[in-house]
């Protein structure tokens, strides 16, 4: 059976193309002040993933999510975009890249070593699966930052955001049950597999690890440290970050 498509916002004409994936919990509007930056330069086209936005489906199966990205793909007639990708989502841009013709990857806020978010989401899950929900995913709301934009940048974006126990529960099926070494392994499989130009663009400072383990798996990779403008960076400071993403496709393209 072939996947089904994303819901989508496709905005701009024929240029070059930029595909957005939002960080879970939030939905394609959550690009939109990007968006309204580029779209008269490229044709961008925002995506929701599975149980966000307009987009029904489970997010549990990753391989999945992906192949309804390339059905995403095939049914706009996209080829070979730039991929850009926030938090999770920036995970799924880079699974995208390694298995499908992209022109390169811009990961917004996303360390490529996994293992220690894994370890941390194991400590919480009987939490994360029981009533306490909210108060065990508190962490991790107060980590995104929302809060830290200016009004009325912060009550847009939201209003773009869904916490579901249920959508968090899918989206974080592996963290929960995998041990985290062998979700490492998967996920270096990934990212050894990508060849096109990559950046990762932190909102705060990376560690020494990280960057050493990008740098072993993706060589080509580029890394900007964007200091303490928070996970939400590219929302923070929007006219910047659009510039670099209008540079990056350039320079990728």
């Amino acid at each position: 059976m072939a996947a089904e498509s994303l819901a989508y916002l496709d905005t701009g004409g024929d240029f070059p193309t930029i595909v957005f994936i939002h960080g879970m919990t939030f939905s394609k509007e959550t690009w939109d002040p990007i968006v309204d930056r580029l779209r008269d330069r490229f044709r961008c086209l925002a995506v929701d993933l599975p149980g966000h936005g307009g987009s029904p489906g489970s997010g549990a199966d990753p391989q999945a999510v992906i192949a309804r990205i390339h059905a995403t793909m095939v049914a706009s007639a996209v080829v070979r975009p730039v991929v850009v990708g926030h938090s999770a989502g920036a995970l799924h841009a880079t699974a995208y890249a390694a298995f499908h013709d992209t022109a390169g990857v811009l990961n917004v806020d996303q360390p490529p070593r996994v293992g220690p978010f894994a370890g941390f989401v194991q400590q919480l899950a009987p939490a994360l699966r029981g009533p306490d929900f909210v108060k065990a995913f508190e962490p991790f709301v107060a980590s995104i930052g929302v809060g830290r934009l200016p009004e009325p940048e912060r009550t847009r974006v939201l209003m773009t955001q869904r916490i579901d126990q249920q959508l968090v529960l899918d989206y974080w099926s592996q963290p929960l049950i995998e041990t985290p070494a062998d979700l490492q392994t998967g996920i270096d499989l990934i990212l050894d597999r990508v060849k096109v130009p990559y950046l990762w663009l932190a909102g705060g400072l990376v560690d020494d690890a990280d960057r050493d383990h990008i740098m072993a798996h993706v060589p080509q990779a580029r890394i900007e440290t964007w200091s303490d403008v928070g996970h939400m960076a590219h929302l923070a400071e929007p006219d910047q970050f659009a510039a670099r993403v209008s540079e990056f496709v350039i320079g990728a393209g």
